[in-house]
């Protein structure tokens, strides 16, 4: 009997800083971004998508003047369809249905174009964005940080939300990269 309350007594002096440890232990912090929100507010996200306006519109303005070209072209055949030649007629028809394929490979091109300047920007942010998600993580401490959407958080705490932390964050680090303006 002696032997069982030694073994116990020693037992519990060993197990003791355990337990202690273990009810010491800070519980998990756990946060969430919208990446979403970061992408369109953010000042860089807002940079982008000014940049792709602005391409957007000069392709656009390209592709109404080939669009112009070719109804002039229609029209002209339409007008001179009376008066001119089988062959000639032919041979404008052929220019035409050129010109309009043209214009369809151009469309489908700057579609593409675009598309493209739009993951490359995309990939850019969040590339800038993992990092300082990283570094508020750590020293933060937090345990987990989710993407709203993407891991399908149904509903978290607004105290949880550190969109607008990121936003900022990443605003400075923005400002810090870019020339100064003179």
């Amino acid at each position: 009997m002696k032997k069982l309350v030694v073994f116990t007594i020693a037992l519990t002096v060993m197990l003791l800083p355990v337990l202690a440890s273990g009810q010491a232990a800070q519980p998990p912090k756990i946060g969430y971004i919208d990446l979403q929100k970061v992408m369109l507010e953010s000042e860089k996200g807002k940079a982008a998508k000014k940049n792709l306006t602005d391409e957007v519109e000069k392709l656009k303005k390209n592709l109404n003047q080939k669009q112009e070209e070719i109804q002039k072209l229609k029209d002209t055949l339409e007008k001179q369809s009376a008066t001119i030649t089988p062959e000639a007629r032919a041979e404008r028809e052929k220019q035409y249905q050129a010109k309009l394929k043209d214009y369809q490979r151009m469309a489908t091109d700057f579609e593409a174009e675009l598309r493209q300047k739009d993951v490359d920007a995309s990939t850019k942010i969040l590339k800038d964005l993992e990092e300082i998600v990283k570094k508020l993580g750590e020293t933060d401490k937090f345990t987990l940080i989710f993407e709203k959407t993407q891991s399908g958080v149904l509903f978290g705490s607004q105290s949880a939300d550190i969109t607008d932390k990121i936003i900022a964050l990443y605003n400075e680090s923005y400002r810090k990269a870019a020339p100064a303006k003179k």
